[in-house]
């Protein structure tokens, strides 16, 4: 019996070493910040052929928390995976913070914290150069409309109470080809993006209506209650507003920086 004992506490012994052991290995590494994005959303975010700005990945955001990153004198990891799937990466500590484009929304507030705004963008529709039916958001009506699931349009349009008739897509560039192939008759999406899309389709046109269609305010989400990250990520921001850092990047996207039609190609 002894013996036997001794086996049972020598095995606990072992047991709670190699636990230890294993939690170590997956100790975060403090230096790097790991941070989540849907890498389809140009040109905020894009996956590019020509060479990214952190590994394969570009676009205002990436540059953005790149210099958020090195402003703490830390390197960046992109996780690129669907939006929808971003607040919960959140949640389970997979990721540090999350920039995708993504609206401050009172909803989302419920899931994750917010940094301070650091970009102000609208909804606007996209429809063929040769529509002419829809001049308004009320237009939309019994139209078959484009959205990209989870994105703010997709949002605004259930809000306008045109469900029935909304097909919800994984990507922007499928929205949009659904569109190019007259499958749809509008596509309702963020005014940078559709600024884009427009660059690589001359086909396709812009409708905005400011009354249906508020601005809003796309911020960097962190966990609920990591005030650390909050209080970088915050303190980043201030900084890249008040010294230009995001007008310049901001800019130079604008005028083409971005290699979108390549990058929509490979998608």
């Amino acid at each position: 019996m002894m013996k036997l004992k001794k086996f049972i506490v020598t095995l606990s012994v072992m047991c709670f070493a190699s636990l230890s052991l294993a939690g170590c290995g997956k100790k975060q590494d403090t230096n790097k910040l790991v941070v989540g994005t849907n890498a389809e959303f140009p040109p905020f975010e894009f996956v590019s052929v020509s060479g990214g700005v952190v590994d394969k990945y570009a676009g205002i955001d990436i540059e953005i928390i790149k210099k958020v990153a090195e402003d703490n004198g830390m390197k960046v990891e992109i996780n690129n995976m669907e939006f929808d799937s971003l607040t919960v990466a959140l949640s389970n500590g997979q990721i540090s913070c999350a920039i995708a484009g993504m609206t401050i929304t009172e909803d989302r507030k419920k899931s994750v914290d917010f940094s301070e705004p650091y970009y102000v963008a609208k909804q606007v529709m996209i429809v063929r150069g040769d529509n002419n039916d829809i001049k308004k958001a009320t237009d939309m009506k019994g139209k078959k409309i484009a959205v990209v699931q989870g994105y703010t349009g997709q949002i605004e349009v259930e809000n306008l109470g045109y469900k029935d008739t909304m097909s919800a897509f994984k990507k922007g560039t499928e929205a949009i080809q659904e569109l190019v192939n007259e499958k749809c008759d509008v596509v309702v999406i963020d005014s940078a993006t559709a600024n884009q899309y427009i660059k690589d389709n001359p086909s396709l046109k812009i409708v905005e209506d400011d009354d249906a269609f508020a601005s809003e305010e796309y911020g960097i989400a962190v966990k609920k209650g990591d005030t650390k990250t909050l209080e970088m990520v915050n303190a980043s921001i201030k900084k890249m507003k008040e010294d230009g850092t995001i007008d310049a990047i901001s800019a130079k996207y604008a005028e083409g920086a971005a290699d979108s039609e390549a990058t929509n190609d490979a998608q």
